[in-house]
């Protein structure tokens, strides 16, 4: 069934699609009126719906079968991530949607090669909407926040809401993934920050300590900042499903 996001309010009887998925609708997916599709809202809500006009560049449908579908991770996990360079960034965030990462945050590290402003506006949008569409591919109701731009040492400040924070880093005093998330049996909030390619400098690694961070190892091989994110949200949505 295709299914479009739409951010509707639950029992409309009548919705109008007038955004980027009118033109999905109409001329990628060339629906016709009497097509039936699925509607979702991003907050954990779909129904089924029916087109019934097509005017120009919108389209209405006709909505019922309201309901929640719930497809999410039992732990809220979110992703500190250094930027990658070029469309590494978009890969990132198609497939930690996919995984159910509930927000990811660019993050600005010291070495980080690609350093964004707060007001890199365009460029968040541009996540936002692969978010959107990840979600639509994989089934999920709920779409994975696109955090604005925030530096290292501010996200360290808030600390306080995770129940686990995490810091990939591979050095021999770091433990092992696994054996971290034994001792965490039933966490709510977990955040992991994955850093630049150039690692942490000593500074953001006496920070990280000093802030309560789980020092953990993905290994003995260096990866990507997108594998490790990948990584992570892969390890994390298993470990806590089962």
């Amino acid at each position: 069934m295709n299914r479009f996001y739409v951010p509707f309010q639950a029992e409309l009887k009548n919705i109008w699609i007038d955004s980027s998925e009118s033109h999905h609708i109409i001329h990628v997916k060339r629906l016709k009126i009497g097509d039936n599709i699925v509607l979702f809202n991003g907050t954990g809500m779909e129904c089924n719906a029916k087109i019934i006009e097509i005017d120009g560049n919108k389209v209405r449908v006709e909505a019922n079968q309201y309901k929640t579908v719930n497809k999410e991770n039992t732990v809220g996990v979110d992703i500190a991530f250094a930027v990658p360079k070029g469309k590494r960034s978009h890969f990132l965030i198609q497939k930690c949607t996919e995984l159910g990462v509930r927000k990811l945050i660019p993050t600005n590290y010291t070495h980080s090669v690609v350093k964004l402003k707060a007001e890199s506006s365009e460029k968040i949008e541009k996540w936002r909407k692969i978010a959107i569409e990840a979600s639509k591919q994989c089934g999920r109701n709920t779409i994975t926040e696109i955090s604005g731009v925030v530096d290292f040492h501010n996200i360290l400040k808030k600390l306080d809401i995770y129940d686990l924070p995490l810091l990939a880093f591979n050095q021999p005093d770091s433990n092992n993934l696994r054996n971290t998330l034994q001792e965490h049996p039933k966490p709510n909030n977990i955040v992991s920050f994955i850093g630049p390619e150039g690692g942490f400098t000593s500074n953001e690694i006496e920070m990280a300590k000093e802030a309560g961070c789980k020092f953990v190892s993905l290994g003995q091989r260096t990866l990507r900042v997108e594998t490790a994110a990948i990584a992570v949200s892969a390890i994390l949505s298993y470990h806590y499903s089962v």
